[in-house]
């Protein structure tokens, strides 16, 4: 009599294996395909869509402006705080997360024309303190110069003080380019591209972990739409001219936003405190920063630097999320002091 052991063995394990493979390639389709709801509405501003997150009650009206790339769930962790004070809304500027793209996506003229109509569409009314991170400074600060009477205040939050690009391989400042220069360096190369994203790197690992896949899931649709090949250079040109306009009201007026209350949050290496203090008494003004996001724009400006390095470490984001927190809860608590005492 012969045994045949092994035969029905490895058979049996290879029926396994290529069962167990099926299995793990059927629930990467299915991640991959699985779409997530917008938490917020689709308010529809003239034959497109735009995401907005609306959270709390009060006035004012708190705007959560991301930076480039970004979405409005990166908010996660300062929204939900500053919503147990006032009513606060996140959104997602054209073409990023669940908002329909638009002709000129990422420029400042579009992003402050498509906030005001966001805003009044969905019956948001101010006064609004608007807080922008990263690039989102520029629109925060474009919005207020072109709807001044809405504005209550604003908060930059590590807003971009200096915006680069890579010219015949050097790199330079735009605002020290022509707009001929920064036009040659378009469009990008197809390399450019780089890999798909398959996890969320610092600081957005420090979002919960529902939220992690969502983010996932976004910046995936966003790299699978981008090609770097057609990009064009009107968003740069157009933060090109909007820094050259802060340049030049910076170099004319002393205060160019007047008594407007101004807060900067940055991880800049701090200088010396100097001899003046704001109003607002938990936050030191410290110079040293870029001209371009400087809490000397208005006669109540100043600025927050925890770290007199700069150099922060990987903990620095949850830093300023939280004195992003404080410095709004702040500004709301003055504010409605102020009409109170005008009443």
């Amino acid at each position: 009599m012969r045994l045949f052991f092994g035969r029905p063995s490895v058979r049996y394990f290879l029926a396994t294996v290529m069962v167990c493979a099926t299995f793990v390639l059927v629930c990467r389709e299915r991640a991959a395909a699985q779409e997530f709801p917008p938490p917020g509405k689709m308010i529809d501003i003239g034959g497109r869509k735009l995401h907005l997150n609306c959270s709390g009650k009060g006035s004012p009206t708190v705007i959560l402006v991301a930076g480039g790339g970004a979405f409005s769930i990166d908010w996660a962790l300062v929204q939900p705080r500053v919503a147990e004070t006032t009513r606060v809304c996140s959104y997602d500027r054209a073409g990023l997360a669940w908002s329909d793209v638009g002709p000129a996506d990422e420029t400042v003229e579009q992003t402050v024309s498509d906030l005001h109509t966001l805003l009044s569409k969905a019956g948001e009314s101010g006064p609004f303190v608007l807080v922008g991170a990263s690039v989102g400074g520029i629109y925060i600060q474009a919005y207020q110069r072109t709807y001044p009477d809405q504005i209550a205040a604003l908060v930059f939050t590590n807003s971009s003080n200096r915006i680069g690009r890579l010219v015949n391989g050097k790199a330079a400042l735009i605002w020290d380019m022509t707009e001929d220069q920064i036009r040659s360096a378009f469009p990008l190369s197809a390399s450019d591209k780089g890999p798909a994203p398959t996890s969320e790197d610092d600081p957005f690992d420090r979002l919960p972990q529902n939220l992690r896949t969502v983010r996932l899931w976004l910046e995936t649709k966003l790299w699978q739409r981008w090609e770097p090949t057609k990009e064009s250079p009107e968003s740069t040109l157009s933060w090109r001219k909007e820094l050259l306009t802060e340049f030049g009201e910076t170099d004319t007026k002393e205060h160019p936003m007047g008594k407007l209350p101004v807060v900067v949050l940055s991880s800049e290496p701090a200088a010396s405190v100097s001899a003046g203090h704001s109003e607002l008494q938990y936050c030191a003004h410290h110079g040293g920063w870029e001209r371009a996001r400087d809490s000397s724009l208005s006669a109540r400006g100043c600025g927050e630097c925890d770290c007199a390095s700069g150099r922060c470490g990987s903990e620095w984001e949850s830093v300023i999320a939280s004195l992003t927190v404080l410095a709004v809860k702040t500004e709301v608590r003055m504010l409605r002091q102020a009409y109170r005492d005008s009443s």
